[in-house]
């Protein structure tokens, strides 16, 4: 208990708790008062933060959002971003917590967290419940810390994501989707083309925010992240057949420069192309 109105808890994972897909590495219980100044700490972690009473303000990347009773909040606090309590507002109690965990940048992505860190969860006490559990498994430390974290983490992801993406398909599109799959088949016709945003936007008939919201709500991810991993996977491809060149295949999948074509294959697979070819994939 650090003070009257402030809790933390903090836990050092054990060594098997790579096996799990998600880690709490801290959580706790904080009342905000309107005089206090706002919480700006940056980690290298997420941080999911819920409100049991009263309401909180939120600011990320210029915007404002207000965090209502039974509300969470995700923040990516490598990024700035502060928040504290509403000024007309009482107080401001919560429950947070700091994780981490394989594929968590992915679903922050594809959730458009960014642009959207508030989150109304499918079920609120449920939500809080997930997190006053994380609280005291790091609490009450066992054998199973690990385990039960890593289950309530993914409980409660599901339980914020499920009202987004429920909406997301409600606001399906048809002929928007043809649009994208339009610009799919193009471009993988001619991965060596220098694509722009601005020709992929055109293919579609869209503006390119439009494109770029579209491939999120459809793909999950940018256009040029979908055309960067397009592009390993037919380099992928081509590196196994007999005699391939490390630079013949950078420029056939649109990499004119080689440095840039080992620096983005060794980032999405762990390997180098060279390594990768005299391996014979994996």
């Amino acid at each position: 208990m650090l003070a009257e109105h402030e809790e933390i808890y903090f836990h050092t994972p054990a060594r098997l708790a790579g096996a799990f897909p998600y880690r709490a590495l801290v959580a706790g219980a904080r009342v905000a008062l309107p005089d206090e100044p706002p919480i700006r700490k940056r980690f290298h972690q997420h941080v999911l933060v819920h409100t049991i009473a009263g309401q909180g303000l939120i600011e990320v990347r210029g915007q404002r959002f207000i965090a209502e009773k039974g509300f969470s909040i995700w923040l990516d606090t490598a990024q700035a971003y502060e928040h504290r309590c509403c000024p007309d507002a009482a107080e401001w109690r919560y429950l947070w917590m700091g994780i981490d965990g394989h594929g968590l940048d992915d679903v922050y992505a594809f959730l458009n967290v960014q642009q959207q860190p508030l989150f109304e969860p499918s079920d609120s006490a449920a939500a809080q419940a997930a997190y006053r559990s994380v609280i005291e498994y790091l609490d009450d430390r066992s054998s199973a810390t690990d385990a039960l974290v890593s289950a309530a983490i993914a409980g409660l992801i599901a339980n914020l994501s499920a009202p987004r993406l429920a909406g997301a398909a409600t606001n399906d599109d048809p002929a928007l989707g043809d649009r994208v799959s339009t610009v799919l088949a193009a471009v993988r016709k001619d991965l060596a083309r220098a694509w722009t945003i601005d020709e992929l936007a055109g293919l579609a008939h869209l503006s390119a925010s439009q494109l770029f919201r579209r491939f999120k709500d459809t793909i999950g991810t940018t256009p040029m992240d979908w055309l960067r991993h397009e592009r390993i996977n037919q380099a992928k491809r081509l590196l196994v057949a007999p005699g391939a060149k490390v630079s013949a295949v950078a420029a056939h999948c649109g990499y004119p420069d080689p440095y840039h074509f080992s620096r983005d294959f060794r980032r999405l697979t762990g390997y180098t192309p060279t390594k990768f070819r005299r391996d014979g994939g994996y």
